[in-house]
């Protein structure tokens, strides 16, 4: 899957620590700006705990879980859409996503460099000042190349003009493309520009331990912003997760009751930004492997085949598909399709969240 997330933020937020808990890195902590001056990427396993389970009643050799690609995109300074410091090259990393994971620093530690106080809602702003300024560098480019051509009663470029047109009086409102409502023919005409402010995005909230019940004021800044741009947000404390992630999991069960952690919180996360990529999970189960595919949501049973091998897409016949919740009620494959629970699905079929699926192509 070549989807990617971007994980993006003003410098000393804590995006490489976030990083590092995604890659299970012990945490190198800098406490100064500009430490990271490389986008750094990595492919994270999506936990799935549906895979032990179906592994209980079809033994297999391996499973392997599905994966999701995850970028660390050094900070961004105010500035960075006319060049400051390097910010084109930073803002380049993130056209190049299909998601933004925003972090925000919701802690206050006197060995990490900051200039002023702690202000949640004034680092979002600034940081989304500058995105929305890219993407209005970019539109208004993109209006004067269709210019010319629409003239000519072009009708692809009058098109693409007026739609270029409402993104640039969008932006020039300060407004992020993604708070408007597009028309799939109009995304399709936007979707070559790679609008970094047109990617869905999840606020998260970087708080201090001390805070890991809840209650931490800066995070409801962060929570509260989201809400008022209909997206979504979720507190972490990237430390502590750094932390766990790379203890065995008898110190991992101690140190959470001590802490009174009663789950850890990088899990929900991945979840959360794999729904968020707009993606989806299958099943193959077999002696060999059993293993979580990857797809997006809406695709069709061929689509799907095609993900495990590009051939089985136009080869493709049918499908025999159950639930998970299938197996774990009837117990085996033989006795879920004497239910009649097995379905049999042709080349129209939309996949479900969950399918377990076995395809039948031609040769």
């Amino acid at each position: 899957m070549g989807l990617a997330c971007g994980i993006v933020g003003l410098a000393n937020c804590g995006k490489s620590t976030l990083f590092n808990a995604f890659t299970a890195t012990p945490a190198d902590r800098a406490v100064y700006p500009f430490s990271t001056l490389e986008a750094s990427e990595a492919v994270v396993s999506v936990p799935e705990p549906r895979l032990k389970q179906i592994e209980q009643l079809i033994p297999t050799e391996r499973l392997v879980p599905a994966a999701l690609r995850v970028v660390d995109i050094p900070g961004l300074v105010p500035g960075s859409s006319t060049g400051k410091g390097l910010g084109n090259k930073f803002l380049g990393a993130i056209k190049e996503c299909d998601a933004i994971l925003h972090v925000v620093r919701c802690f206050d530690r006197p060995e990490v460099v900051r200039e002023g106080p702690v202000n949640p809602t004034k680092d979002m702003e600034e940081l989304e000042f500058e995105l929305v300024a890219a993407d209005l560098d970019t539109v208004t480019r993109n209006v004067d190349r269709v210019t010319k051509k629409a003239r000519s009663q072009d009708k692809q470029a009058k098109f693409e003009l007026d739609v270029f047109s409402r993104a640039k009086h969008v932006l020039e409102q300060g407004k992020m493309l993604r708070s408007e409502q597009w028309k799939p023919e109009e995304l399709v005409a936007l979707r070559p520009l790679f609008l970094i402010t047109l990617k869905p995005v999840l606020y998260v909230a970087n708080i201090d331990q001390d805070f890991i019940p809840g209650g931490s004021k800066w995070a409801k800044e962060v929570h509260d912003h989201a809400k008022a741009l209909a997206a979504q947000s979720m507190e972490i404390c990237g430390d502590i997760e750094c932390e766990l992630v790379n203890m065995s999991p008898q110190d991992r069960a101690e140190f959470q009751r001590e802490l009174k952690i009663p789950e850890l919180g990088l899990p929900r996360l991945i979840a959360t930004t794999f729904s968020l990529l707009g993606l989806q999970t299958f099943f193959t189960a077999g002696p060999k492997e059993i293993r979580a595919w990857t797809i997006h949501k809406g695709d069709t049973g061929p689509v799907a085949a095609g993900a495990i091998h590009s051939d089985f897409e136009k080869a493709y016949v049918r499908a025999e598909v159950y639930a998970v919740e299938d197996l774990l009620q009837y117990k085996t494959e033989a006795a879920i399709r004497a239910a009649g629970k097995l379905r049999v699905e042709g080349r129209d079929y939309v996949m479900r969240e969950g399918d377990v699926t076995h395809f039948l192509v031609s040769k």
